[in-house]
């Protein structure tokens, strides 16, 4: 009889050893998995992807850099029309479409050459690669047209470098 009596509590000892085990290795590994989502840009990429299929806004949010009389650059929220198929894109052509009311309000202006157009925007690892026409190189202070295109960048999520293109060739 004593026999029986321990052969129900086996598989519940298993069940729970391996509940436990489970839980740490979930504990352990979810700040490596939760790190590597960030960096791979994946979630930000699912998240565009949502809002895409939604198809309800012709305009989205983006913040852009302009340059303010000290030489030091500043975020402006701008609403931007839906141009590209992702915020990158938009919040390029929005920084192109020139400085906002509030930001020549502030002083601020805009370094790059008026005539320049963006010829796309790719993310890889987390760099975004901005390509611009030849236009962009006509840039009376070209290294203020770079701050202002890096800070543009940088203040988005999930972007940790920026490398600007023209004519689909790194500039620097």
């Amino acid at each position: 009889m004593e026999h029986d009596n321990q052969r129900p509590l086996t598989p519940l000892l298993i069940l729970i050893i391996w509940l436990v085990f489970t839980l740490g290795v979930a504990a352990v590994g979810y700040p490596k998995v939760k790190r590597a989502l960030g960096e791979s840009g994946v979630l930000t990429l699912l998240a565009e992807r949502g809002q895409e299929q939604t198809g309800v806004a012709s305009t989205r949010a983006v913040r852009v850099a302009f340059t303010l009389p000290d030489g030091t650059t500043k975020l402006y929220p701008i609403t931007a029309v839906r141009m590209g198929g992702s915020v990158y894109h938009d919040t390029f052509e929005a920084l192109l479409a020139g400085s906002p009311k509030e930001a020549l309000t502030d002083g601020a202006i805009s370094y790059i050459e008026p005539k320049t157009a963006l010829r796309g925007v790719t993310l890889s690892n987390a760099i975004l690669f901005v390509d611009f026409s030849a236009a962009y190189l006509d840039a009376p202070h070209r290294v203020l047209a770079d701050k202002q295109v890096k800070a543009t960048a940088l203040a988005m999520s999930g972007i940790k470098g920026v490398v600007i293109l023209v004519d689909g060739k790194p500039i620097e």
